[in-house]
């Protein structure tokens, strides 16, 4: 008897078989290559905040103090006036991260905005950016991913002793207890708490240019505060009862947040520790006509990085900082003389 030999290759069955073997295999490993690919980005993400620290250091070795939020005018550390349209501590970085061709471009005794700025201000900085927040390329504008503190304070202040900017009560220079603010100069002498128990930077994220929706990260405004808001530490129930109020007027929102590292005002270079990271309330503020963020708010720590924002610390480490942690004690971090020990947070 003749046997007939089968002819060479794949039967349908078979070929059936090794392309859905294939494609599990895609999808058991691509989680695992998506998670490598965020970890890298993490990494890089925490290596810009430390060359933000290191460039902190060498500004303050040069010129003794720290420099201000809204800085406009030729002192090093100096300040505006109005809170508008200042430049950020971001600008004044500049030539210690390697950026001096583009600060000599800058007139900083004009308006961050506008006038010889207007081209300058477009030009992305790499060391701005956080490869995790839309790939590292922002949606409109130069971007800016990272934010000094405010700490546990509202942050805008009077213009003139007693007059209001944006909202119904002055901030004093006193009730800014953040390591950055306006119209107060410090350096690392007023941490009192210790550099490595202050909270210099943390991450943010950029708007997504939609004015049509909101998204979180986009910011509301014309949400006036409950009666007894303090300028400092608020408690958590009265931050919800705040985030509840923002979140019933998110038509009225703007969507360009931190798409200028050159502007020095809130929502775009600087934030508040009084939410917790990533918190769910929107960012928000008091004013219904402050386009530029010139009002008492709650700017928030935030990231695309699952469970946690990187954080800078005055002493220049780095770490991870979770959305859970304590709120007292994130509140506590971002103030320069607490007086608590915090420990490991």
């Amino acid at each position: 008897m003749r046997h007939r030999l089968r002819a060479g290759g794949f039967t349908l069955i078979e070929a059936m078989v090794v392309v859905a073997t294939t494609a599990m295999l895609v999808g058991l490993l691509l989680p695992a290559v998506q998670k490598s690919r965020e970890a890298a980005r993490r990494v890089q993400c925490r290596n810009h905040l430390k060359q933000l620290g290191l460039a902190l250091h060498v500004y303050h070795d040069q010129h003794r103090v720290l420099p201000r939020i809204c800085y406009e005018g030729s002192g090093p550390g100096s300040g505006s006036v109005t809170g508008w349209q200042g430049f950020s501590v971001q600008t004044m970085l500049l030539p210690a991260l390697e950026q001096s061709a583009l600060y000599q471009q800058l007139n900083l005794n004009a308006q961050s905005l506008t006038g010889d700025n207007a081209v300058p201000k477009n030009t992305s900085v790499d060391v701005f950016l956080c490869p995790s927040d839309f790939g590292g390329t922002p949606v409109d504008g130069a971007g800016n991913n990272y934010v000094v503190s405010g700490g546990p304070s509202l942050l805008m202040i009077s213009p003139v002793p007693g007059k209001n900017v944006g909202g119904p009560a002055s901030i004093l220079p006193g009730e800014q207890i953040g390591m950055f603010n306006m119209r107060r100069t410090l350096s690392f002498r007023h941490l009192i708490d210790g550099t490595s128990q202050t909270l210099a930077m943390s991450e943010a994220i950029i708007g997504d240019g939609v004015r049509g929706s909101y998204t979180l990260g986009d910011l509301v405004y014309g949400a006036a505060f409950p009666a007894g808001f303090p300028n400092l530490f608020a408690t958590q129930a009265q931050l919800n009862d705040y985030g509840k109020a923002c979140s019933q007027m998110t038509a009225s929102h703007f969507s360009d947040p931190h798409k200028e590292w050159i502007n020095g005002m809130p929502a775009q270079t600087a934030f508040n520790t009084l939410n917790p990271p990533n918190s769910k309330h929107p960012d928000c503020h008091e004013c219904p006509r402050c386009g530029w963020y010139d009002s008492r708010g709650v700017w928030t720590a935030r990231s695309r990085h699952a469970g946690l924002v990187n954080g800078l610390l005055a002493d220049g480490s780095v770490r991870g900082i979770s959305d859970s942690i304590d709120l007292l004690t994130w509140q506590r971090v971002g103030s320069i003389h607490d007086g608590h020990a915090l420990g490991e947070f």
